[in-house]
């Protein structure tokens, strides 16, 4: 495998809807495009060959919880993980992984992470609109700004009719990349799953 090569995966909840695919090149350039199957992601991933698969996508239940049926048991067992109670500490928004349709996009993260592993690649889970926040980029609301914000950071390869779900690809795999390159924070316990996210300015 190439060394740094990065892909970002702006998962849908279901096959049906677009998902973001991006790979980000050693040379920083970027390509997107919008995928639908699973099937074609892990075709994608095992083509491009990254060091580093980095997903927006719920990879992994809280700790103690075996679904996320609520006529299991399991249910009282907590709907927030280690890593999504620090983003509250922090401050950003996001959806629990038990509300409404969160649910199918977790289990789907949590398929795709087994796949894709299995072939021997390496996963990781993301958020774009706290990678955002923390590179001090806009969120999707201002669409524009954070296409112009993260065309800065990548050395071409975006489209003009990029769509929401590729930028938040593209934030994704720039995420990947800095955790290849160790400039990262990992937030959450290991037991569940570490969600990681760009190393702000200030922390050494």
């Amino acid at each position: 495998m190439n060394s740094l090569r990065a892909v970002g995966v702006d998962l849908a909840g279901s096959e049906s809807r677009a998902t973001g695919y991006c790979l980000l090149e050693v040379d920083m350039r970027a390509e997107t495009q919008i995928l639908f199957k699973d099937s074609e992601i892990i075709q994608h991933v095992q083509r491009d060959l990254p060091d580093i698969v980095c997903v927006d996508a719920p990879l992994a239940l809280p700790k103690g919880r075996c679904c996320l049926r609520d006529d299991c048991s399991c249910r009282g067992r907590g709907h927030l993980r280690e890593c999504d109670k620090t983003l509250l500490q922090m401050g950003i928004k996001f959806f629990p992984l038990t509300l409404g349709p969160m649910r199918k996009l977790t289990m789907r993260g949590i398929r795709l992470k087994k796949a894709l592993e299995n072939l021997g690649f390496k996963v990781i889970e993301s958020y774009p609109g706290a990678a955002q926040d923390l590179m001090g980029l806009p969120r999707k609301k201002s669409l524009e700004k954070l296409k112009v914000g993260l065309i800065q950071r990548v050395k071409g390869g975006l489209r003009e009719a990029v769509t929401e779900h590729e930028l938040d690809a593209v934030t994704c795999a720039l995420v990947g990349r800095m955790y290849l390159e160790g400039n990262y924070i990992a937030l959450g316990d290991p037991e569940e799953v570490l969600m990681i996210l760009p190393k702000p300015a200030s922390t050494p």
